[in-house]
């Protein structure tokens, strides 16, 4: 759940800026790892938070065990746009870039989880494709729209 929860807001986050007049690259980096690294820290310490204080007997794993989950799922995220972003001045497109890796993470991991959940390849798959096209249609109205 909380990789899709970075994935929209790091969407967010990269359709901030104008795509016509991108901040500098280091500060695009600094949008991305501050962002998906932030909120994943910023959910561990939310979840630990609730968990002190409301007794949930369905909570099932440690302080340690949440934050390395957090952590990891920012961390993968924050290289796949870093990557998008870093090749795409070649192009000049590096927030539209940004975007598109993130769509297709969260793609991507509808497809995983769906698997996880036991659907078949065929709908994991459609799922995917569905939430993709989502995505990146959000991407592109916010392409219009400036």
């Amino acid at each position: 759940m909380m990789a899709f929860y970075l994935g929209i807001t790091l969407l967010v986050a990269l359709s901030v800026s104008k795509d016509s007049a991108p901040p500098p690259i280091p500060e695009l980096l600094l949008i991305i790892w501050g962002t998906t690294i932030g909120l994943g820290v910023a959910h561990w310490f939310a979840l630990g938070l609730s968990a002190y204080l409301v007794d949930d007997p369905g909570l099932h794993h440690s302080p340690r065990q949440m934050l390395f989950s957090q952590v990891v799922m920012a961390v993968i995220l924050a290289v796949v746009a870093s990557i998008a972003v870093l090749v795409a001045p070649l192009v000049q497109e590096e927030l539209f870039s940004g975007r598109v890796a993130v769509s297709v993470f969260v793609g991507a991991l509808v497809v995983v989880e769906s698997r996880a959940r036991g659907h078949r390849l065929v709908r994991a798959l459609a799922l995917g494709a569905v939430v993709l096209g989502l995505v990146i249609a959000v991407t592109v109205v916010k392409l219009a729209l400036h």
